[in-house]
Formats: C-alpha cells, structure tokens, sequence
C-alpha cells in the first residue's frame, strides 16, 4: 500500500532515489529472495511446493496479475465501481505509469502500450487466474480485520465488508466468505462513492485544486495512515 502511494505522489518520486522507485526495486528483490527460498525448500521438501504442477514460484504471470490490479483492474472495475470514469487520456497516462513501474520491477509489460491491449490482459487474467482458495479467504478476512478502527477514517468492520461487496462484486466476495453486508452498512458505502464522484469529477475540472488536494493527501494529517502502512511491510 505505502508503495502505491509513493509510485503517485509525483514525478520525482519514481526517478531514481525518489521513494516510488527504491520501493520497486524494494518489492522486485523480495520477490527474487521469496522465489529463492520457496525453490530451496522445494528442493528439500517436495511436498512443500510442486514445482511440476504450479511452475516457478513468483513468475511472470504472477507478476503480472499483480500489475493488472494496481493498473487496469482501477480503470475498468474499481473506479467505474465507484461512479468514476477515466478519460482516455488520462488512461493511456495511468498505464504508461504502471507501464514504467512493471519495468523497474522486472515484469513483462509490452502487454500496457494501449488502453485496448491492456484490456485484452486484464480480462485473460480475471478468467484463467482468479480462482479463490480457503487461503484466499483467509488472507481477505485477515486484511479487513487488520484495517478495522485504524485512524484516519476508523472503518468498522461492516462497512468494509461492505466496501468488498461493493468492489468485488457479490459473487468473489462471497467466494472470499466476507460476511454479507447490512443495508445500513451498504448506503455509506453508496454515500463514499457519491462523495468520491464528486470530489474528482471537481477536483479533475481545475488543476490547482486537484494540485491542492493531491499535497493535502500527503499532509501530517495522514501520518497515522502511512505508519500503518509501514508497519504492514
């Protein structure tokens, strides 16, 4: 999370020293020492991991699922999800962004040169990979009880079900067995997105408030939520 707050943040943040880009190169080497070790184990415990049925362990697929959901899975589900809609323009930007970040981390990303490709990835992705497992479950639940009553917002437990219900959609999120909203809990839901609408469709209509509102996200106001996410890894 503090990685994808920091590749955003500005232009000088993913140039090199900035803190999006150390933060990639970061991720890319604990994914190689990850791979290394799940291989050794491997190696010793068969059982532990099988190599012949589910490949490399953190490979290229891996890694570009992972792209796709900071990336194209935002422009073409999470945002619309929320009542926002991206103009091309600011979609080609978003992936070229992305674009960079994939190369700085070692994945493949020919597949981001257009909007139209980029697409093509994502929904391949969502239909060969998305299959989820009781670890699946476990680790959503595990997320949302790790987010819960933490400033600055202090999300109760039912509105974030909520959020994931809303997001996700009902059918992964009761695969994920995220426990089914109230309607209460899904009409604030209803309510952030109107507010999130509201707040970009504005914002993105005047560049100085939208540069206003941009350095206000990373005010001391929002030290508490960085924190966390440091402290999350």
């Amino acid at each position: 999370m503090q990685h994808t707050l920091n590749v955003h943040r500005d232009l000088k943040s993913i140039q090199p020293e900035g803190d999006g880009f150390v933060n990639s190169v970061r991720v890319r080497l604990l994914h190689t020492a990850v791979r290394r070790r799940i291989m050794k184990m491997a190696s010793q415990r068969p059982e532990y991991y099988n190599m012949a049925e589910y490949g490399v362990p953190i490979n290229d697929l891996d890694s570009i699922g992972t792209i796709n959901l900071f990336s194209t899975v935002l422009i073409w589900i999470g945002l619309p999800r929320q009542g926002i809609y991206l103009r091309r323009e600011e979609i080609v930007d978003y992936l070229a962004l992305w674009r960079y970040v994939a190369y700085v981390m070692g994945v493949p990303h020919n597949w981001m040169a257009t909007p139209e490709s980029a697409k093509v990835m994502m929904e391949s992705v969502l239909i060969s990979e998305t299959r989820p497992s009781v670890a699946s479950a476990n680790l959503a639940n595990n997320i949302i009880t790790g987010l819960k009553n933490h400033p600055p917002a202090y999300a109760s437990h039912g509105f974030l079900c909520a959020q994931t219900h809303w997001l996700c959609g009902r059918e992964l999120a009761d695969e994920l067995e995220i426990e089914r909203p109230s309607l209460y809990h899904s009409a604030l839901v209803l309510g952030q997105c109107l507010l999130f609408m509201t707040t970009c469709y504005i914002n993105g209509s005047f560049s100085r408030l939208d540069e206003h509102h941009i350095n206000a996200s990373f005010s001391p106001a929002f030290e508490p939520t960085r924190q966390l996410c440091r402290l999350g890894g």
